[in-house]
């Protein structure tokens, strides 16, 4: 097979509305490493087009069963501000079983080999040189990459932790209960595999996610000591850098363990008591609405090491820029408000919803010629946006010249 300059030949075959709107773009990459064109599916959040924003990324490696469970968990724990907005990809199944590039561990229990193909190496070459700078350069993306794998993929992404670790900052092994107790050889077992690795001072930080299903443990019950001994190894306090958590959910089944595990993991990553914030409790701390708020995330993205930002709209909720900022404006806060939005704006330029909002704080502080030229601006967008939201703004515009 011959390969042109670039290697990497990208073709934007189509795009469709997902998930509340969120764009689905399907991509193609002709791979010199996997001897083959592969099909990448991509979920941007639902306003990616109107921010300035990058995000994490979120990669699956299983596309039938993890895609769509994935891309929703994530949309949905996003919108309530429990995990940042993400983008999702997710690489679908070529000529060759997932297998095939995973390696051929040792079952100590059943004493054989996996019988997995041993391509590893092209794998990891593929994501590393080819799939990652495709996705960097196409998309805005943080620095902060999370793989999910599901059985025989969680090899996958268990290899790359030890053999890549800066390929990404949080690993999901979803039903690998069982693997985490074999190894690379008879008789070893990831477990100690990985231990090694965190007692390596240069290890980049991240964070490791292993979940089985009760039912695979019952039929398989090695799974519960592999766990006991992962957390017992792996969850040193003197191993900082390695945040590392594996458990069973009962009553769950091999695949089963998909929707809660995924669940289960974004908590892990994204706890509940560091991200869940009441801005109701930042505005009326000493200091401005605006900088009370951004040095909330400010401080989470010093936690992750990568940006992070305020929600922007909730439904059914004070805590997001727009709902507060009205608040601010029914206590006679004009220009925190003001300040509030001028921020919304900034990040996303595009918002003709943003744009309304700065005008209405303008015009609350009677500086109409402001005003005007947010509503004028946020007419044209959502003009351009093909929006309903047109008439309101238009309306808004025709009371400001009355």
């Amino acid at each position: 097979m011959k390969y042109g300059m670039p290697l990497l030949v990208l073709m934007l075959i189509a795009s469709h509305q997902f998930f509340a709107q969120s764009t689905v773009e399907q991509l193609e990459v002709n791979s010199k490493y996997l001897q083959e064109t592969r099909k990448v599916h991509v979920v941007l959040p639902e306003k990616y087009g109107q921010s300035t924003k990058e995000y994490p990324l979120i990669f699956v490696l299983d596309h039938e069963l993890l895609f769509n469970t994935t891309a929703a968990i994530s949309a949905q724990l996003s919108a309530t501000s429990r995990m940042p907005e993400s983008i999702v990809v997710s690489l679908v199944a070529g000529s060759q079983h997932r297998n095939y590039f995973a390696p051929n561990l040792y079952n100590n229990h059943r004493d054989r080999a996996y019988n997995y193909g041993g391509h590893q190496d092209n794998f990891l070459g593929f994501i590393e040189n080819e799939l990652l700078p495709l996705l960097e350069k196409k998309y805005r993306l943080a620095k902060f990459r999370m793989v999910v794998g599901f059985s025989p993929s969680s090899v996958i992404a268990l290899h790359t932790l030890l053999n890549k670790p800066v390929l990404f900052q949080a690993y999901i092994c979803l039903a690998a209960g069982n693997i985490i107790g074999d190894g690379y050889a008879k008789d070893t077992r990831l477990i100690e595999t990985l231990e090694e690795l965190y007692n390596n001072p240069g290890i980049p930080e991240h964070y490791l996610y292993v979940v089985s299903g009760g039912k695979d443990a019952e039929s398989q019950p090695y799974i519960i000591s592999n766990v006991e001994d992962f957390n017992t190894k792996l969850t040193k306090a003197d191993l900082s850098k390695g945040h590392a958590k594996a458990e069973i959910l009962y009553g769950e089944g091999h695949t089963d363990v998909v929707l809660p595990g995924l669940i289960s993991a974004f908590n892990f990553i994204f706890p509940r008591d560091k991200w869940v914030v009441d801005y109701l409790d930042l505005i009326e701390q000493e200091g401005s609405a605006k900088e009370n708020i951004l040095h909330f995330y400010d401080q989470l993205s010093k936690t992750y090491n990568f940006q992070i930002y305020p929600n922007v709209d909730r439904l059914y909720s004070m805590s997001c820029l727009k709902n507060i900022g009205r608040r601010l404006l029914g206590t006679n806060k004009e220009a925190e408000a003001i300040e509030l939005y001028e921020y919304w704006t900034a990040l996303y330029p595009q918002s003709h919803s943003a744009h309304y909002y700065l005008g209405m704080a303008y015009k609350a502080a009677d500086r109409l010629k402001m005003a005007k030229e947010s509503f004028s601006r946020s007419y044209t967008i959502a003009m351009l946006q093909n929006s309903e939201d047109a008439a309101l703004y238009k309306r808004a515009l025709e009371e400001l010249n009355n």
